[in-house]
């Protein structure tokens, strides 16, 4: 028998496993940014901004909102918290989630902007763990059993 433990089968395949699942960690953390993107002009009324699949799909969103008037009475809205705003400019805000405006008088053009992250490979994590634990779990053994004289 060789006195090398990386020439035994069960921890040369556990340390296999052990490499595969660094790499699909590696791959699994690749992100591409996904921007929603609604500008118009909003009248009197309530106006929910966004779309619903992005706003439930991408939980920490950067939003931003552009809104501007020559003279309109607004409220706004977002979470659980809301500001009223007599608006004769443009004004950037950064909401802290999914804005709602109410309009009480005059017209206001707004731009709306939401930037996430999505990570197309999250699905490797499931091989990724499996792979880890059944690596391991040949290396131990695979030791263990060298250490004892091998098979």
């Amino acid at each position: 028998m060789s006195s090398n433990p990386f020439s035994f089968w069960p921890i040369k395949l556990g340390l296999a496993l052990l490499f595969l699942a660094l790499f699909l960690s590696i791959v699994g953390l690749h992100k591409v940014p996904v921007m929603y993107e609604q500008s118009g002009e909003l009248g009197p009324g309530y106006h929910l901004l966004g779309n619903d699949s992005f706003e439930n799909s991408y939980l920490y969103a950067n939003r931003s909102l552009q809104l501007g008037s020559s003279n309109a009475s607004l409220e706004l809205y977002w979470g659980n918290q809301s500001y009223s705003l007599n608006l004769t400019t443009n004004v950037t805000l950064k909401p802290a989630g999914r804005p709602a405006v109410k309009v009480l008088s005059g017209n206001v053009s707004y731009r709306y902007e939401a930037e996430s992250w999505r990570y197309p490979y999250a699905f490797l994590a499931v091989p990724a763990l499996l792979s880890v634990m059944i690596g391991s779990v040949l290396v131990f053994v695979g030791y263990i059993r060298f250490k004892q004289g091998g098979v």
